[in-house]
């Protein structure tokens, strides 16, 4: 255990220096996490409590929409996180030696994951304090135990389609389509600025099978309403099957492209 935390400690140190060195970046991430809220504020000003599907926020849409905006990006950000970082070792020549590594190759990955998913995380928090110390949001019923036990299973679950995305590129060596392709499909019917019940129900069916969906369901009813566990357990039910199967399945997929590439002779290449 204190090899594992001190590899944890030593991969987050490195990705938090790296970071550091650009002091003027956390400057534009507030600056545009406020202009994204100053949005969602005037959208609802504008449209009010007018429509029947907001009652989960108790017909609040700046309500419903932060809790979107900020634990999506959490959900997103590290799925991409984990290809971009896969790449820059390429290009940095530091992906073959971390997969030489006495660490078994799932693990490396997941821990060149960390800072992704930690700093995705912060980002998704300082967007959430915003929208209520700035804003006024109010969440008085909060449940945030089981809030941070449903984003917890969401990240989980993102973060194997991040792992399929990082053996992608290390196929590939270019920029990662499945990510991509991924984080649109999650934006458009997971239900992150408007509810799920508006879209076409041809689409559904779709929606029910992308993680987040089940993700910000269970964090609304947690956060809007309260919820506890017997209310939101269906969509914890949901989570821990996707994190099941994708898992496993990723460590499969990422072991076989680092086999491809190494018999290929290609792992170190850009």
């Amino acid at each position: 255990m204190r090899r594992v935390l001190g590899l944890v400690a030593a991969f987050v140190r490195r990705d938090l220096l790296v970071d550091f060195s650009y002091r003027g970046s956390s400057v534009f991430t507030v600056a545009g996490a406020l202009f994204s809220l100053w949005s969602l504020y005037f959208l609802g000003r504008t449209f009010g409590n007018s429509s029947p599907l907001l009652a989960v926020s108790g017909g609040d849409y700046f309500r419903f929409a932060l809790v979107g905006i900020a634990f999506s990006v959490p959900l997103r950000g590290g799925m991409a996180g984990v290809s971009r970082r896969v790449r820059e070792l390429q290009l940095f020549g530091g992906l073959e030696s971390l997969v030489s590594s006495p660490v078994p190759p799932f693990g490396s990955i997941v821990l060149v994951a960390l800072y992704p998913l930690l700093s995705a995380a912060v980002r998704g928090g300082l967007l959430f304090s915003l929208g209520v110390l700035v804003f006024g949001a109010q969440f008085p019923q909060a449940n945030y135990l089981w809030a941070c036990v449903a984003l917890g299973l969401g990240m989980a679950a993102y973060l194997a389609f991040g792992i399929v995305s990082a053996a992608f590129v290390v196929v590939f060596k270019r920029g990662d389509p499945v990510a991509w392709a991924l984080d649109a499909l999650t934006f458009l019917v997971s239900g992150i600025i408007y509810p799920v019940e508006v879209l076409p129900r041809l689409l559904h069916p779709v929606a029910a099978l992308v993680p987040a969906t089940h993700a910000l369901a269970a964090l609304r009813q947690a956060l809007l309403q309260g919820a506890g566990l017997a209310e939101i357990a269906p969509s914890l039910r949901s989570l821990l099957l996707f994190c099941g199967l994708l898992l496993p399945a990723s460590a499969l997929v990422l072991r076989a492209a680092l086999r491809k590439a190494a018999r290929d002779g290609t792992l170190g290449q850009v």
